[in-house]
């Protein structure tokens, strides 16, 4: 009678949640082996039917299902157990299951088993002591009482997380914890026996109590203080108090003091449960209105790191939208909400208190001169990165306007450095993530800020006019994840002097290896390496399939590429509003070309924010294609490899490509892969030709991707080398050449705001002196030797015959 009651009472609560429950499930995939046997940590029938759920809807063994092999009816145990009706859960004696299937291992050598620890949280909030309302609907760090359970049901049953950890092998567990120890005399006194099954048992528990912990650090955080506390302890802290005591003088240490209350007021997140749940809905309302889609690639491989270390995430900063989108994606795949740092310039009333729940810490964009405000900030972060919550920041500083990365800044990299110096439990991982837009939302004021308007300060004005955006569609959204960055392994590597300058530099090279090429970005490489911007319709198609051969061929990267055919990625632009659709009158004969596809003036220009997104994918078989392109009959492939080496270094710094270890592996690979194109001929003797004149026009196609870096470093090397050496200073020489640059760019019609940036010409030639091919003289003057004129000769046979002639009429 007993029995059948609790066969009903089963049945109804799983009929109820399977109706009713809407959870979010993680590490299902890791669950395939039919000998894994379930662990909860703490004894609860709900659990354990939600659990039953969510293992018969991912096709795994359901944890009631029997373990023929053991003679067990259930695949599960418990690992804590009720010490009474009304006190919280325990271990104060073992699983009979647990202990069972322990001896069961110990006897039979052969048999294996997997414990697979699973936490189920009823709501995701870490506690903040505020309120006993808040407490009852969300998950803390004590056990899940039943009537937050019921509560959570009935008012907020889409906030359950059902988080499956990495099987452990408990036959190795068991048998490594069997062994005798020195001192405990015969293994078959019974004594011995017992005490060696009380070690296994224990070993086994300690291990799945660091699981449990992990897991739940990873999805909830670590609790959270009160910012009351927070600025009590930075006060305290040897670093602030140090500064204090240096700048007070006089009665000026309390005024001192209460600046670092208020900076912390003003710097501290305030994460709040609720706020959570307002933006997950609002974001979730926002997303399905304006995108028609968010993919996200490589997010699985952390969820395993998320419960060791503490997490860095280092986005490339392209929109605002990016931090909202990287925690939505987070908080939806059970990952622990990231702090987020973000600019004081968005801490607007209303709007920044919401963001300030929402996680986000305010900084200053300049901490220069304010030896207090410094030292408040990074204390701030050392104490987050101590309680072991994850951060997110753009280690570019701002977002880009021209699509490219930004060179990283070192300030936030820096601190981060000197808090693994001082000490974190977790050690901190970086974790490089590419976010690529089909459809940018601040698109009519990036183009604005590139023709020459000031940049508009953020409102809340501006904010409320963007709720417009509702109304437009801008396609697909996709964000990849990168290869992590171990901080401790990177110091242990790092030979550079400047090692923050270094990690940025690693960190953004990681963000492009991982870049997902979506339509936007195909279709303008290939149209604005036209003359005009206008391509026929099956050019452009034929041109989107060559990219996408020769990336797929890269196998140094793994890029995620838009998978659709060549036709349907044309019209998906077009139907964007990126594309004019031009129908010639008089229609040519059959296999003609189509209609003529461009773009008009401000689409023409957007367009290149798109190109310069993913202009590095390309970089180094276009720049083999512009040695090529221009030569009837070719050129050597020594040759090849000697000008890659000497100049593709310096296009790899621009735009943020991780080193090549060898050129001339890099070379004959891209070599063989133009070669398999039928882009190129490889002839005898090492010879390298054009290929015939049917499939020049696609060479050129692909040349013209980087050739406009390529004559950007032409006009500065040029013009150094027109005025002789210990003539022109630094400043000089980048101010004639942003004026020619910006000659060249009106005379010809390149809507490429980027081709006169200063910020370019001034990087490349940091890289020059870098690199020791150009000094400063004791008058501040640019000396260089013939290396110089060497590869201005070299580069006529590359750059336009219009561009050297425009280069020889001199500047007003």
């Amino acid at each position: 009678m007993y029995a059948a009651a609790r066969r009903l009472n089963y049945a109804f609560v799983r009929r109820c949640l399977w109706l009713w429950a809407k959870p979010t499930v993680g590490g299902a995939e890791r669950v395939s082996a039919d000998d894994v046997v379930y662990v909860l940590a703490n004894r609860s029938l709900t659990d354990i039917v939600l659990l039953d759920i969510v293992a018969e809807r991912h096709g795994l063994a359901s944890p009631v299902a029997s373990l023929p092999a053991f003679d067990e009816a259930r695949r599960f145990f418990f690992l804590n157990r009720p010490a009474g009706l009304w006190r919280r859960n325990i271990m104060l004696a073992a699983s009979p299951r647990m202990r069972r299937l322990e001896a069961e291992l110990v006897a039979n050598r052969d048999a294996t088993l997997s414990l697979a620890p699973v936490s189920i949280f009823w709501g995701r909030a870490a506690n903040k002591d505020r309120s006993w309302l808040r407490a009852l609907f969300s998950e803390g760090w004590a056990a899940s009482s039943r009537v937050r359970r019921l509560l959570v049901l009935l008012f907020n049953r889409g906030d359950i997380l059902v988080q499956i950890g990495e099987p452990l092998p408990w036959h190795d567990i068991v048998r490594a914890g069997r062994a005798p120890r020195p001192g405990d005399g015969p293994a078959s006194r019974p004594g011995v026996r017992a005490a060696s099954e009380d070690r296994v048992t224990r070993r086994t528990a300690r291990l799945l109590r660091v699981k449990f912990r992990n897991q739940k650090v990873a999805a909830l955080g670590p609790d959270l203080s009160h910012r009351r506390t927070l600025a009590a302890q930075i006060l305290r802290s040897a670093q602030v108090t140090a500064v204090i005591d240096t700048e007070s003088s006089g009665g000026q240490r309390k005024r001192l003091e209460r600046a670092v209350r208020k900076a912390v007021r003003v710097i501290a997140a305030d994460m709040s449960y609720p706020t959570v749940q307002f933006l997950d809905m609002v974001l979730s309302w926002f997303w399905h209105r304006i995108y028609d889609g968010v993919q996200v690639y490589g997010i699985d491989n952390f969820a395993t790191l998320a419960e060791t270390h503490t997490l860095v995430y280092a986005p490339c900063h392209r929109s605002h939208i990016d931090y909202l989108l990287l925690s939505y994606v987070l908080y939806h795949r059970g990952l622990m909400l990231p702090h987020i740092a973000a600019g004081d310039n968005l801490d607007l009333p209303l709007v920044g208190g919401i963001l300030r729940r929402g996680g986000a810490f305010f900084m200053r964009r300049s901490f220069q001169g304010d030896r207090v405000y410094t030292a408040v900030f990074s204390e701030y972060l050392y104490q987050v990165f101590r309680r072991g919550h994850s951060v997110e920041y753009f280690v570019e500083g701002g977002r880009t306007r021209t699509g490219r990365l930004l060179p990283a800044r070192s300030g936030m990299l820096q601190m981060t450095i000197d808090a693994h110096r001082r000490g974190v439990p977790r050690p901190i991982v970086f974790v490089p993530v590419y976010i690529g837009y089909e459809k940018l939302i601040e698109a009519g004021s990036y183009v604005d800020e590139l023709r020459g308007v000031d940049k508009k300060q953020e409102s809340v004005g501006g904010v409320l006019r963007s709720l417009k955006l509702a109304r437009q569609s801008f396609g697909v959204v996709r964000l990849s994840f990168g290869q992590p960055i171990p901080l401790a392994e990177f110091l242990d590597e790092c030979r550079n002097e400047h090692p923050a300058r270094a990690l940025g530099a690693r960190i953004l090279a990681q963000v492009n290896a991982c870049a997902a090429i979506n339509a936007m970005n195909l279709v303008a490489l290939a149209t604005l390496s036209m003359p005009r911007q206008a391509i026929e319709e099956r050019a452009l198609e034929a041109q989107i399939d060559l990219y996408r051969n020769l990336l797929a061929r890269d196998e140094c990267h793994r890029y995620r590429i838009v998978g659709v055919p060549a036709d349907e990625i044309v019209h998906h632009v077009e139907a964007l509003g990126m594309l004019d659709r031009e129908t010639p009158s008089r229609l040519p004969p059959a296999g003609g070309g189509g209609d003529i596809l461009s773009h008009d003036g401000f689409t023409s220009v957007l367009m290149t924010w798109y190109r310069n997104n993913v202009l590095h994918t390309l970089a180094a078989p276009s720049f083999i294609a512009c040695l090529l392109v221009n030569r009837r009959l070719g050129i050597r492939r020594s040759r090849i490899r000697r000008i890659f080496d000497a100049v593709f270094p310096y296009i790899e710094n621009e735009l943020q490509i991780a080193a090549s270890s060898s050129a001339q592996h890099a070379v004959d690979r891209w070599l063989a892969h133009l070669q398999a194109l039928h882009l190129v001929e490889l002839r005898g003797a090492g010879f390298v030709a054009p290929p015939d004149p049917a499939r020049q026009f696609r060479l050129r196609l692909l040349a013209n991707a980087v050739m406009q870096v390529l004559e950007r470093f032409y006009i500065g090397l040029a013009l150094l080398s027109r005025a002789g050496s210990g003539v022109l200073s630094r400043r000089a020489l980048l101010a004639e050449s942003r004026a020619t640059a910006e000659r060249i760019s009106r005379l010809y019609g390149l809507n490429a705001p980027e081709f006169a940036d200063a910020r370019l010409f001034d990087g490349f030639l940091h890289g020059l002196v870098e690199n020791g091919v150009v000094a400063t003289d004791e008058e501040g003057c640019l000396v260089f030797d013939e290396r110089i004129r060497d590869i201005v000769r070299a580069g006529q046979g590359v750059i336009a015959v219009e561009l050297r002639q425009a280069l020889e009429q001199p500047v007003d």
